[in-house]
């Protein structure tokens, strides 16, 4: 499995190269010079790269998102160098958001790489939950967020009490105060101010930003560990919740997406950190296992059925984070735990619990060539 989070900062450089080029040798001599608009956005852009080249070694490493952003140039993507699974059909919300990405323009896809980019760093490396924290573009979340991230420092048996949960808002984008605090992170001093002033620029007159609406932007969550920019820490964004209730998931939506992120946590703590699929899939039987428990939020099996449905909508067609029927799998497997125990309420220690996942996954994974022949049958 690829290094997801490196590839961040390194493909930001490559496209920033490539930016560059074009700005500099690929435009006729006769062409029209660039509006305004296009001169904004393309200065934000490589302000945004120089940012990610300028933070610390070890910023973003073991930072681990939900799925691979929709967003070409930005990441992170996958990089499986076989192609796509044969016979495998992206899950709906991967689909759903593939579809929005290809509706932009090239200035809008620019300028929505450099603003989600700046924003995800925000969230990671500034921002905390020392301040109050507002769940869902609303605040229609927030109650269910809260009660969630208590219930899963009771519930898993790891030090949890500086885990933080914090909100992933676009808005945030439109803050010149919070950008500069931003690029401070990496960006040289001198350039901060006017980079922050530019950022709040674009976000306003790039429409299809919508302000900081604009569900691309926060199409995601992440789990990062103690050594990275910022901590301990799970993000949860607006336009994932947004996306999740569009796609008729919101009855479990926000429980399922913090269990998953905090699955993550629980691997951090015992430093699991498989390079295979089961980085994702452990997580959400992790999930599945305390949304289905006595002591967790003990919901139904209709309930669980919609937890694992979730959890295929996320599932992708490369050798990455799991097909949707590998994540559904897994989900459905953390379910049964749960529900199987002779004693509803002894909670597996976490440690076993990843040791009995690790025993399983391989029974999740069909071999390459099981996948062709069904591909063709």
């Amino acid at each position: 499995m690829p290094n997801r989070t490196g590839f961040l900062g390194s493909t930001l450089a490559a496209a920033g190269t490539a930016v560059a080029l074009v700005l500099a040798t690929a435009v006729p001599a006769a062409a029209a010079e660039p509006t305004t608009v296009e001169q904004d956005v393309a200065q934000l852009y490589q302000d945004v790269i120089d940012l990610y080249r300028g933070l610390p070694a070890d910023a973003l490493r073991g930072v681990d998102r939900l799925i691979d952003s929709p967003i070409p140039r930005i990441g992170p993507q996958s990089q499986a160098a076989d192609g796509p699974i044969p016979g495998c059909t992206p899950g709906a919300l991967l689909t759903y958001a593939n579809n929005l990405a290809a509706a932009l323009t090239p200035l809008e896809g620019q300028a929505l790489d450099a603003l989600s980019g700046l924003s995800q760093l925000y969230v990671q490396g500034v921002t905390s939950d020392k301040a109050p924290q507002v769940f869902g573009t609303d605040g229609q979340y927030t109650a269910r967020a809260t009660t969630a991230i208590d219930k899963l420092r009771g519930f898993w048996d790891i030090e949890s009490w500086n885990i933080q949960l914090v909100a992933w808002k676009g808005t945030d984008l439109g803050s010149q105060a919070k950008m500069a605090q931003t690029f401070s992170l990496g960006l040289a001093p001198a350039k901060v101010k006017d980079a922050a002033a530019l950022a709040t620029k674009v976000l306003y007159e790039v429409p299809a930003m919508q302000g900081g609406r604009n569900p691309l932007l926060t199409l995601n969550a992440f789990s990062a560990p103690a050594g990275s920019l910022g901590g301990k820490r799970v993000a949860l964004g607006d336009g994932l919740l947004d996306t999740v209730n569009v796609l008729g998931f919101d009855d479990v939506s926000v429980e399922s997406v913090v269990g998953h992120e905090y699955g993550h946590q629980v691997d951090f703590a015992h430093d699991n950190h498989p390079r295979n699929e089961s980085s994702e899939m452990g997580p959400d039987a992790y999930g599945g296992y305390f949304v289905a428990h006595a002591k967790g939020y003990a919901w139904n099996a209709r309930t669980q059925q919609e937890v694992s449905y979730l959890d295929a909508s996320i599932g992708d067609c490369f050798h990455s984070h799991g097909t949707p029927d590998q994540r559904k799998a897994a989900g459905a497997w953390g379910e049964k735990q749960a529900t199987s125990q002779a004693n509803p309420n002894r909670i597996i220690p976490s440690a076993t619990m990843i040791d009995k996942f690790q025993k399983e996954y391989p029974k999740l994974m069909p071999p390459a060539s099981a996948l062709v022949a069904a591909a063709h049958s």
